[in-house]
């Protein structure tokens, strides 16, 4: 009786073994699906929150002499700010991508100085206390070109507009004597720089993504001549096809001479930052 049935358990064993070793690659198959291959077109989006650490100046000129310079962060304004930060990439075919970022920052702060200053055609003696609020807003867009890609690597060069708007709202008070002399404006300026440059996208499997950019310009563009220069680096996990999170560094530095009506004089801005976020993928 025994002898009888064990041919056909053998036969049954092995069908099932069959079936297991047709189904390896199909499980395998899936398993892969559940993540997005690296060069799909997709629309990921990043939200999370980003720290900077500043250095920042700003100089107001008058028609008949220039004005002084002053280190915001010397004049009480914090060295580091953190705020909201939205991001988006669209992977609209395997070589082409478009990349869209914003952020803003905001910080006020005053310092008495033991020196005179001097504020547009305004001097002021010493003691004088100056005010300053600082608002900055942040666009970015670009398209990227991966003109290498391999499984695993890509490399692209890269064309955008670092768009910003600086506003400082400078308010100053000094005493000579019996006179006082008192300074209230608010200036601004638009920054629309083009950049170009060249970003690095690893991919060491479905779940990890290491990024790097270089990217700058300097330009004249209308009433503002400066220059913009920006590098960094990311790295991001997948926990499922559609959620992840990720962690970036960019060091921005900006300079811009301005010559328009109601802001004439200069700037620069450089910050250290550093960002977490959710990640999106559709």
């Amino acid at each position: 009786m025994k002898n009888r049935h064990f041919p056909a358990r053998i036969a049954s064993r092995a069908l099932v073994a069959s079936l297991a070793a047709a189904g390896l690659p199909a499980a395998a198959q899936m398993m892969s699906h559940d993540f997005a291959r690296p060069y799909d077109p997709t629309v990921s989006v990043q939200l999370g929150g980003v720290v900077n650490r500043f250095d920042t100046s700003v100089r107001l000129d008058g028609q008949t002499q220039q004005g002084t310079d002053f280190a915001l962060e010397d004049n009480g304004l914090d060295s580091r700010s953190s705020s909201f930060q939205a991001a988006l990439t669209w992977r609209i075919a395997p070589r082409h991508r478009v990349d869209f970022n914003y952020y803003e920052s905001k910080r006020s702060g005053e310092r008495t100085y033991t020196n005179e200053i001097d504020i547009g055609d305004t001097v002021f003696p010493i003691g004088a206390t100056v005010g300053v609020q600082a608002k900055d807003q942040f666009f970015f867009a670009d398209y990227r070109y991966s003109f290498v890609q391999d499984p695993t690597f890509e490399l692209a060069g890269l064309f955008g507009i670092y768009g910003g708007k600086f506003t400082f709202d400078i308010n100053a008070i000094g005493n000579a004597g019996t006179s006082t002399t008192t300074y209230n404006k608010s200036v601004s300026t638009g920054l629309p720089l083009p950049l170009l440059g060249i970003t690095a996208d690893w991919y060491p499997d479905p779940r990890w993504h290491f990024a790097a950019q270089l990217e700058g310009i300097k330009a004249k563009v209308g009433d503002v001549d400066g220059h913009a220069y920006v590098f960094g680096g990311a790295v991001e996990y997948m926990f499922t096809r559609g959620l992840g999170m990720g962690a970036r560094y960019d060091y921005t530095e900006i300079k811009a001479d301005v010559d328009k009506g109601d802001f004439n004089g200069n700037f620069a801005w450089k910050t250290n930052a550093v960002s977490l976020y959710a990640k999106l993928v559709f």
